[in-house]
Formats: structure tokens, C-alpha cells, sequence
């Protein structure tokens, strides 16, 4: 993926709260890019694949999810791999509305509802 091809198409599609940030979600021709403002009036985008939105909810449709959770049972280690990469995929479900993050834990981990 090339840099200059990343903001393609792209338009917005929603926003996630997390603990402490807001995250904004838009859908490029790459996948779903995900934006965190930072303190220094940067941002961080992190890209999402197409398909994780449709493997999450195929998967877990009515069941309460965690990042650990996803990466285990998910059985998609490329879509999935690292914690990063499962939370920013919840972070695209709840921006689309397929899911919603609880104010209820898990230990220390967020608990999603997936819709």
C-alpha cells in the first residue's frame, strides 16, 4: 500500500469513544482507516482491512467480545494479529454501528457488544 494511494476514496463513516481518545473512522478504497488525534494536534491512522467488519459479525453476531477474545477465536491472525489490530476493528464496528462498547470490563479489558 503506498502512501499517497491511502486517502483514496475516502469518507466518513462514523466516531467510536474509547476510555480516553476519540476515534475517527472513514472508508478508503484500502480499507477503513482509523484517526486518533494525539495532544499535539497530530493524528495517528491505523488501516483496518474491508473484511474485518463482516468476520467480526459473522463470528460473534449477540455476543460480548474483548480484543483478547477477538484474536483468539477470530481464527484470522492476518485481519486480527496483534491487540492493536483487534481493538481498532471493534473501534470500526462501533463507527459503523454494528456494535457498541460497554461501560461494563472485563478485568481490565473493554467489553464490545456486537450487534
Amino acid at each position: 500500500m503506498k502512501v499517497r494511494d491511502l486517502f483514496l476514496g475516502a469518507h466518513y463513516v462514523g466516531r467510536a469513544d474509547g476510555d480516553k481518545r476519540k476515534y475517527y473512522v472513514f472508508q478508503a478504497d484500502v480499507g477503513y482507516l482509523v484517526l486518533t488525534p494525539n495532544s499535539d494536534r497530530s493524528f495517528t491512522i491505523n488501516v483496518v482491512d474491508v473484511e474485518a467488519p463482516e468476520v467480526v459479525t459473522k463470528t460473534f453476531k449477540g455476543k460480548q467480545l474483548t480484543t483478547v477474545r477477538l484474536r483468539e477465536k477470530g481464527r484470522r491472525p492476518d485481519l486480527f494479529g496483534s491487540p492493536f489490530a483487534a481493538l481498532n476493528a471493534l473501534y470500526v464496528m462501533v463507527a459503523l454501528g454494528h456494535a457498541r462498547k460497554l461501560k461494563r470490563r472485563e478485568g481490565r479489558a473493554m467489553l464490545f457488544k456486537i450487534r
